[in-house]
């Protein structure tokens, strides 16, 4: 824990440096005698405890720190174009250079950026899928609610949810899966209950189908507010069906498979897909919940036909959706993807983790229509 602090702390100093040089510069644009030792020590002061707030970088405070420096390094970058294309005028674009140097400009586009962020994630929108399968499944089909990532405390309170909950028993479902991180390390054991009853009473034909995230069982905290135990009774008492490595079977035809979170077990602590497909029949349609969106190649040799996912909140803070896809964290980051005959549905999630600010995609539940060809 000590070396991760120490990092951070080492990777704030460019951020301070920054920052340094960007009050400095709007100081100056307002004739203020920078070079004066109590300016001096008034902007380093202030530079040192913006960087600071970003030690934590899941805290609001953090984000709020990171957005001003980011679009002021945009800002900074439009200002070298300006020069070079204006030249020896560029001395003469008085207005421009008053935005520039006075830093506004970074510090809206901030605000905009994250008054939207909340909206987005405050307000809770359908997503929806068609997928189509060659396999023999009735011909109406089953309609599926995929819910995710409330990490309930975060952004809606229970009357709100109770109220989406309400909204989503209209749609006419099939079957309700939850994959996992509706709860979370600060969640406590009342609204646990109450989050899980909520979701217990989304009406459908078939039930509601539950798999672990990394985040349900408190396994990063010291304090933990329920027990595995009293997690897992809530579930079922509320009419849930959870799925740890295990098969569901809907009229001999539609098998949902439930998978351990990769993210707490590792791949060698949960079995896997072949073992959990070893017994079942292949002409039934195969859809797997798995929290992380992982082995999808795996997945697609074993003959599943549908992944539903969560986890990634779709970066939640742009661009970190961007350098997800990069960095190949997960198998997919957001939405629909193909993999020979299987098909894969990430969800952003209901919520987010550690701030009500989400930029990177709308918050959400699926509806997703599975129907054979």
């Amino acid at each position: 824990m000590g070396r991760i602090f120490i990092i951070l702390v080492v990777a704030m100093v460019p951020i301070g440096l920054y920052m340094y040089f960007f009050i400095k510069r709007i100081f100056a644009t307002f004739n203020a005698p920078v070079e004066k030792k109590s300016i001096k020590i008034l902007i380093i002061a202030a530079s040192v405890c913006l960087a600071a707030m970003c030690i934590n970088i899941f805290s609001v405070t953090a984000i709020i720190v990171l957005h001003i420096v980011v679009a002021a390094m945009a800002v900074q970058f439009v200002n070298f174009i300006v020069k070079k294309i204006a030249g020896e005028k560029y001395n003469a674009l008085n207005i421009w250079k008053k935005l520039y140097g006075s830093g506004i400009i970074p510090l809206l586009i901030s605000a905009v950026l994250l008054i939207w962020g909340y909206f987005n994630m405050m307000n809770v929108t359908e997503t929806d899928y068609t997928i189509y399968t060659d396999k023999s499944i009735r011909e109406e089909g089953y309609r599926t609610a995929l819910i995710a990532d409330i990490h309930f405390g975060v952004s809606v309170d229970i009357e709100e949810l109770r109220q989406k909950c309400d909204e989503i028993s209209g749609k006419n479902l099939d079957i309700v899966v939850l994959c996992g991180d509706i709860v979370d390390e600060n969640t406590g054991k009342e609204d646990m209950e109450k989050v899980f009853e909520a979701l217990g009473a989304i009406e459908s034909t078939y039930g509601t189908y539950f798999v672990y995230g990394n985040h349900d069982r408190q396994p990063y905290s010291d304090n933990k507010l329920y027990t595995e135990r009293e997690l897992e009774n809530t579930i079922s008492l509320a009419g849930i069906t959870i799925l740890s490595d295990e098969t569901y079977t809907i009229n001999n035809e539609f098998t949902i498979v439930g998978r351990e979170d990769a993210s707490i077990t590792g791949d060698s602590g949960r079995k896997t897909i072949s073992e959990l497909l070893d017994n079942e029949d292949m002409d039934n349609f195969i859809l797997v919940l798995d929290h992380k969106p992982t082995e999808y190649k795996e997945n697609s040799e074993a003959g599943s036909d549908l992944i539903l996912s969560g986890h990634t909140h779709a970066g939640q803070i742009w661009p970190a959706n961007i350098l997800f896809q990069i960095m190949k964290f997960d198998d997919a980051v957001y939405g629909y993807t193909k993999i020979n005959d299987t098909q894969a549905l990430v969800t952003s999630g209901f919520a987010g983790w550690g701030y009500p600010i989400k930029t990177s995609a709308p918050a959400e539940y699926v509806i997703i229509d599975i129907k054979s060809r």
